[in-house]
């Protein structure tokens, strides 16, 4: 079984996504803010996949993509963006600083299967 982390401030989405990533058979964490995020992955909780919002209140997921990636114990964890910005710069920057790929809100279910299960398929 693989964990998945939804660090996600909209609280029908994270719903949305912890009961499609459970149908599949994964546990999924949540956290509402990238501090909450942060604090979990701080406190020793090593997800197998980051699902990241990029617009949430503090911290907002580039800031906290940054701090995983520069963190040497958890550079190493998948992070795939969550964002309703469809603005090239944004991912692009994501991208730049690690991120394995964007998903698009609102998206199918469907959709978010595929994205993330080549990052859950050998756990």
């Amino acid at each position: 079984m693989s964990t998945v982390l939804v660090v996600e401030d909209e609280e029908q989405i994270q719903r949305l996504i912890r009961i499609i990533l459970e149908k599949k058979g994964h546990k999924v964490l949540t956290a509402s803010t990238g501090e909450s995020a942060l604090e979990q992955l701080d406190s020793g909780i090593r997800p197998h996949l980051i699902l990241l919002d990029i617009m949430m209140p503090g911290i907002d997921g580039l800031k906290v993509l940054g701090k995983l990636k520069q963190n040497q114990s958890m550079q190493d964890i998948p992070v795939i963006l969550l964002s309703a910005l469809a603005k090239e710069n944004i991912v692009i920057q994501g991208i730049k600083l690690g991120a394995k790929g964007y998903i698009r809100k609102p998206f199918h279910p469907r959709d978010l299967v595929e994205r993330v299960s080549p990052f859950l398929e050998e756990n």
